[in-house]
C-alpha cells in the first residue's frame, strides 16, 4: 500500500524543477536558466511536505473532541456571563472580580445542571453542586442554595436552573458573609483581598487547610487572569498574596500536625515525620522527612537514579530524513547548474 509519502516523494522533485527554472532539452541537458529568488520557496516547500508526512489524520475521537470544544465555546460566548456578573455584582455590592474568581475557581464558569432528583454523583457519592456558582444542599458543604434563594426571594429550583438568578443569590449570600464577619488584618479595608475570610466560609468545605487553599486559589487565579473556550477570567496583577499566603501556608501546617496527632492517637500512624513539599509541578505533596529519594524527586523530576530508559526510535524519522535528503540534494543540482551556467558563459 502506498502512504502519503510515497506520493510526496514523486511530486518533490518535478515541483522542484519548476521552480527553479530547471527542465531538460531534447537530450537530456539542463536548460541554461535559474531563478535564485525562488530558491527559499522551494526550501520552505520541501519543509511543508515534511510536516505533512509526519502529521498524522486526526481520528474520530480527536474529531469528537473538536467538536465538543467548540460548541462549548459557542455556548458559552452565546450565554454572554461576563454581563451577568456584572449585573449580579453591582446589584449586591460585591466587587465582580471576586464573583468571577469564586465561579471561576468553583465550576469554569459552567452552569451545572444535573437531571432531576439527582442529588449526589452516582459514581463516587459527591454531592453534587448547583449552578454557575456551585452552590451546595446538603449536610456537608452546608445549604447555600437554600440560604441564596431566600436572600433573593427565589425558589432553588430557579437558582439550579437559571444562571443570572444563580449569580445573584451566590452575591448576595456573599454579602451577608463578608458584613457579619472579620477580615483579614493584612488586607487593606474594602480591598478584593479582605474577602478571602468570605470565600472561605461560602465554600462550605469543612476542612480549614483544604478551604483557605481553596480561596487562595481564587486570587491566584485572578492574578494570571484567563481568556479561552469562551471563558473570560479578569487579569489582576496588583494583588497582595504574600501575607495571604503566608497565612494559608501556617493554617495547612497546624491542620496537619492535628491530623496527625489524631493518627498517630488512633493507631493509623507511626512517628515517622512528614514534611510538605512543593515540587517542580507547583503543587504541593507530603511525604516522610526520612524519604530523601521522594523529597529529590519532587523537586527536580528530570534527576533519576537510574539510567533513562531506551526509546525505540520512531519508524516516521526515517521518513523524515528521507525527505531532507532529498530536498538538500535538489539544493545541490541547483548549485551544480548555476556553476556551470557560469563556466559555460566564461568559455563564450
Amino acid at each position: 500500500m502506498r502512504t502519503k509519502a510515497d506520493y510526496i516523494g514523486k511530486a518533490v522533485p518535478s515541483l522542484a524543477a519548476k521552480l527553479m527554472g530547471v527542465g531538460y532539452t531534447g537530450t537530456g541537458g539542463f536548460m541554461n536558466r535559474f531563478r535564485p529568488t525562488t530558491l527559499a520557496l522551494c526550501f520552505s516547500l520541501l519543509c511543508s511536505f515534511q510536516a505533512v508526512a509526519d502529521d498524522p489524520p486526526p481520528t474520530p475521537e480527536d474529531l469528537e473532541r473538536m467538536a465538543a470544544i467548540e460548541a462549548f465555546t459557542k455556548r458559552q460566548i452565546e450565554a454572554n456571563y461576563g454581563e451577568k456578573f456584572k449585573q449580579a455584582a453591582e446589584e449586591f455590592n460585591v466587587p465582580v472580580e471576586i464573583l468571577m474568581g469564586v465561579s471561576f475557581a468553583q465550576t469554569r464558569h459552567e452552569h451545572l445542571v444535573w437531571p432531576d432528583g439527582e442529588t449526589v454523583s452516582p459514581h463516587n457519592g459527591m454531592p453534587r453542586p448547583y449552578g454557575i456558582m456551585s452552590l451546595w444542599d446538603n449536610e456537608f458543604f452546608g445549604h447555600s442554595l437554600i440560604e441564596g434563594a431566600k436572600l433573593i426571594g427565589k425558589t432553588p429550583e430557579e437558582l439550579k436552573k437559571d444562571p443570572l438568578q444563580n449569580m445573584r443569590g451566590a452575591a448576595a449570600l456573599l454579602r451577608k458573609i463578608y458584613d457579619e464577619n472579620e477580615k483579614p488584618n493584612y488586607a487593606k479595608e474594602n480591598s478584593l483581598e479582605s474577602w478571602k475570610y468570605a470565600i472561605v466560609k461560602y465554600s462550605g468545605i469543612p476542612e480549614p487547610d483544604l478551604s483557605h487553599q481553596h480561596a487562595f486559589d481564587v486570587y491566584d487565579f485572578l492574578s494570571q487572569g484567563y481568556d479561552d473556550y469562551g471563558i473570560k477570567l479578569p487579569f489582576v496583577p496588583e494583588l497582595e498574596l504574600d501575607e495571604m499566603w503566608a497565612e494559608t501556608k501556617r493554617i495547612k501546617e497546624e491542620e496537619r500536625k492535628k491530623n496527625e496527632e489524631k493518627w498517630r492517637a488512633e493507631g493509623l500512624m507511626d512517628d515517622t515525620p512528614v514534611e510538605e513539599i512543593q515540587g517542580a509541578d507547583g503543587m504541593w505533596h507530603a511525604v516522610s522527612a526520612t524519604n530523601q529519594e521522594a523529597i529529590a524527586a519532587l523537586r527536580n523530576p528530570k534527576a533519576k537514579s537510574t539510567p533513562e530508559p531506551v526509546v525505540a526510535a520512531n519508524t516516521t524519522t526515517g521518513q523524515s530524513n528521507w525527505i531532507i535528503g532529498l530536498g538538500i540534494l535538489a539544493l545541490a543540482a541547483v548549485a551544480l547548474v548555476f556553476l556551470m551556467s557560469g563556466k559555460k558563459k566564461q568559455g563564450k
